[in-house]
């Protein structure tokens, strides 16, 4: 080519009182009385203190255990499941709204027992299941060793077979104004495209991983479908197999972004490309549909090299008109 407690019981202080011995009988006994009143309820009060603070913990409920040990034979189930089970276990948990149900630990515990090659089957399945779609890419990248200033945002349009591509850079990025075709079935090897802004009068061919691509992204254009960030993760699972290291993702954790809470799965990777996507890499979906909404990855000295949020995502059918430069609704 995207989300503690301590508690301090203070003790009760003993209260010094200081008589003055006078000749008063009178006085020295209602003195006298007095105090041993107060002593009486110091007394009293420190034994309820002490009552209270060495009160112990209410165990935990019958109820509560048993919910505890439901999951964790759940948990166990999952674990044993083959491969093509666990992928279809996920699929239907999350369309179903179940996985967004469960609290961020339940949903960590049963995603820390998918097979890593239950969890590629899953994402290729649910990008098969998006033959033709659009949504809004926000890119942001560190190009020539330098973290542009301004992020892309693009318009993308994608039948994933055969692969046609229409992209539009949105008013409030990068390169706003700029449109790219390509269509792997007329110029596997180059996309037709013009710039934005006062250079837009003239549309050219131009590699697809040349000068002027690489320029504004270290992707090609045919890195911005969803089946490509599936084939990665695999890529990147058969790389860890052949270094003898798990590919299961090091970290799995849920976080929030604008109110959607997201699964983000972390690897650590022992090189960058091209025998993994990069040193360090992460892959936010969307926990109610299972699609990416994000993709992160940082370099070797743990600089970010790249974060994409996939917004306002939709399935669609195109025409061949959605892939013709000649479409009046284009610049070309």
């Amino acid at each position: 080519m995207p989300k503690h407690h301590a508690f301090h019981a203070g003790r009760l202080g003993h209260v010094a009182l200081a008589l003055v011995l006078t000749p008063m009988a009178l006085v020295a006994g209602a003195l006298s009385a007095s105090n041993a009143l107060a002593q009486s309820n110091v007394s009293s009060d420190a034994g309820l203190s002490a009552v209270t603070s060495s009160a112990p913990a209410a165990p935990p409920t019958t109820h509560a255990t048993a919910n505890t040990a439901a999951a964790d034979v759940e948990v166990a189930k999952l674990a044993a499941m083959p491969v093509a089970a666990q992928a279809q276990w996920l699929s239907h948990t999350i369309k179903a709204g179940e996985l967004a149900r469960l609290s961020d630990e339940r949903i960590v515990a049963r995603m820390q027992a998918i097979h890593a090659d239950a969890l590629v089957r899953f994402l290729k399945t649910e990008s098969a299941a998006l033959p033709e779609y659009q949504y809004e890419l926000t890119r942001h990248e560190r190009i020539n060793d330098q973290w542009q200033t301004t992020p892309d945002r693009m318009l993308v349009k994608i039948r994933e077979a055969p692969l046609q591509i229409y992209a539009k850079w949105l008013p409030g990025g990068a390169h706003a104004g700029q449109e790219i075709i390509y269509d792997e079935t007329k110029n596997p090897k180059e996309m037709y495209g013009h710039l934005g802004g006062i250079f837009g009068f003239a549309s050219i061919w131009s590699s697809i991983d040349g000068p002027l691509a690489r320029s504004q992204s270290n992707h090609t254009v045919r890195d911005l479908g969803f089946a490509f960030i599936a084939e990665r993760i695999a890529h990147d699972g058969r790389s860890f197999r052949a270094e003898g290291l798990p590919a299961t993702p090091a970290r799995i954790s849920v976080s929030e972004s604008n109110g959607m809470r997201m699964l983000a799965l972390e690897w650590d990777a022992p090189a960058g490309p091209p025998q993994h996507y990069a040193y360090k890499s992460r892959l936010l979906l969307d926990l109610k549909t299972g699609r990416p909404r994000g993709i992160e990855a940082w370099d070797a000295s743990g600089q970010k090299v790249e974060e994409m949020r996939f917004e306002k995502v939709r399935k669609a059918s195109w025409t061949d008109a959605t892939f013709d430069p000649k479409n009046p609704d284009y610049k070309f």
